[in-house]
């Protein structure tokens, strides 16, 4: 039976309270367009995930962070070694999904519980297998981040569509600029249909958008106790979506 991913109790809740606050203060720095406070917060927070297991999901999402200032920077050489080791961890942490605790997820009725505890691995393969979705959103941020750094862009930023849509939504909010950014590559390409379907999909989301980010993931937390769901989510949710131009 898989455990829950956490070493030393309270000490350990302690430690990712901390990385997420320093994560956090990262966010609002990169946001705000102050990219040295934000690799020093960032830098910090990845110091904290070396607490983690190896293959933590959170230490790809620190990976990813540092990686995103570095080509915020404009320093290129560092910017493609960074986001080259960041999608490294991001794979690496599918082992991590792949024995991560699912735990109890009917709530609706006695019945459903009933047939979950009765159906116990079929529910847990099922669970896995989207929070492995949920790990290639993930992923699929360090994967726009390093688009621009790529010897084909527009492949790149497919592969993160696809991989957002599956792992989130149609309708996640940054998938409205990818699909912008696929419409202007396509149209450079001389592929005016195409990049008229890519406009017209990214309209769609942005008339009905949901965002997943930081506020999304306090929602979902409501003071619920720790969970490796909630580790993975925090990986996801606070991993940026962050488009450049080549």
């Amino acid at each position: 039976m898989a455990t829950e991913h956490t070493k030393g109790g309270s000490a350990a809740g302690g430690t990712e309270q901390r990385w997420e606050a320093r994560v956090r203060d990262g966010l609002a720095a990169f946001q705000a367009g102050r990219v040295e406070e934000a690799y020093a917060a960032w830098r910090s927070a990845a110091a904290i995930a070396r607490a983690f297991e190896a293959d933590d999901p959170r230490r790809a999402a620190s990976r990813t962070h540092l990686a995103l200032c570095h080509a915020a920077s404009g320093e290129a050489t560092k910017a493609r070694r960074a986001f080259r080791r960041a999608l490294q961890a991001w794979e690496a942490a599918e082992t991590w999904v792949a024995h991560m605790s699912v735990g109890q997820r009917a709530r609706s009725s006695g019945f459903h519980l009933r047939l979950e505890q009765k159906n116990r691995p079929s529910y847990d393969a099922l669970a896995r297998a989207e929070c492995a979705r949920l790990l290639g959103a993930g992923r699929a941020a360090a994967l726009v981040g390093a688009a621009h750094l790529a010897r084909n862009p527009a492949a790149t930023l497919e592969e993160a569509q696809e991989k957002r849509a599956a792992g989130l939504s149609w309708r996640d909010a940054d998938l409205a600029a990818i699909w912008r950014a696929l419409a202007a590559l396509r149209q450079e390409a001389g592929d005016g249909a195409a990049a008229l379907e890519a406009l017209s999909k990214a309209a769609a989301i942005e008339r009905d958008p949901v965002h997943f980010d930081s506020e999304r993931l306090t929602a979902v937390a409501d003071g619920s106790a720790p969970s490796d769901l909630r580790r993975l989510e925090a990986a996801v949710y606070l991993t940026p979506v962050c488009l450049r131009r080549r």
